[in-house]
């Protein structure tokens, strides 16, 4: 390699290395007025998440962890990732986990996050896995990462079936909510049976009352994807119930049900979800 290419390559690196660090130091920030524990920038971004585990008393796991895992669904299956992968995102992680007050956290009972490499359901890939089990949730830190806006919107997802799962002990039934739908209106076979389809989780009003094909497979999907998208890109949300009665109404029920989960869901929460800068 010529020195010029060398030198190009070299500042490249350097540069991204840079906006890393910052991305970390913003981390720092947002823990700075609730968490003494972040009085000092971590060196790397394991640190990071040995920090938010002490903060939220959870365990981060990205290696050494047992698997395969067997609930009573299927078999869990996944391996450790790589370093760069991990290090990649922890970046995108971080700042949308530390979103969470911790009464929240604690109120879903999360006990571990394992963020690993090829996760698997019962033979089915997959980019997120509750397991509500073990109350364990499991992370993919590479598939989809082509798409950081998705892979975010997966997090709170997949973190949202967990609170639903225990505002009542039911995930696959909500009657309240389904009566809010338009006439006639039924839900499809569930999420499982979308994993492969890549439109499924596009926005779009094609399905009035709902953000994207997914939502309509079932109703735990609905709501996940809406509170998802609540938080990842309220923008959209928001100019969408300007014309849709029926999703207004669903945004208004979501607020409640989320209020009555946890208290610290509220105006100030919404507020610094509206103000997250996801821009490096």
């Amino acid at each position: 390699m010529c020195l010029r290419c060398k030198l190009s390559s070299m500042s490249g690196l350097i540069l991204r290395r840079g906006k890393f660090l910052l991305l970390i130091f913003l981390v720092e920030l947002i823990f700075a007025g609730s968490a003494p524990a972040y009085s000092q920038a971590p060196k790397d971004p394991f640190s990071t998440l040995s920090k938010i585990a002490q903060v939220y008393h959870i365990e981060i796991l990205t290696s050494g962890m047992t698997l395969p895992v067997k609930n009573a669904y299927g078999l869990i299956e996944g391996k450790p990732a790589e370093r760069r992968e991990l290090e990649e995102y922890i970046g995108l992680f971080a700042p949308e986990f530390t979103l969470y007050p911790e009464s929240l956290v604690k109120s879903s009972r999360l006990k571990r996050i394992v963020i690993c490499n090829e996760l698997f359901f019962g033979g089915q890939r997959r980019n997120a896995i509750p397991d509500f089990e073990h109350d364990t949730l499991y992370l993919d830190a590479s598939r989809g990462s082509y798409n950081p806006s998705y892979m975010r919107k997966v997090i709170h997802h997949e973190f949202f079936h967990i609170v639903d799962w225990l505002d009542d002990g039911k995930l696959y039934q909500d009657d309240r909510w389904s009566l809010l739908n338009p006439p006639g209106f039924k839900y499809g076979s569930g999420g499982i049976n979308a994993q492969t389809l890549y439109f499924s989780g596009i926005l779009t009003d094609k399905f009035p009352g709902f953000l994207n094909y997914y939502s309509t497979t079932g109703v735990e999907e609905d709501k996940a994807e809406l509170f998802a998208n609540l938080i990842v890109d309220p923008a959209y949300v928001e100019r969408r119930i300007k014309t849709d009665t029926v999703l207004g109404a669903k945004v208004k029920l979501m607020m409640e049900l989320l209020r009555s989960f946890c208290s610290d869901l509220n105006d100030q929460f919404w507020k610094k979800v509206r103000h997250l800068d996801r821009t490096i």
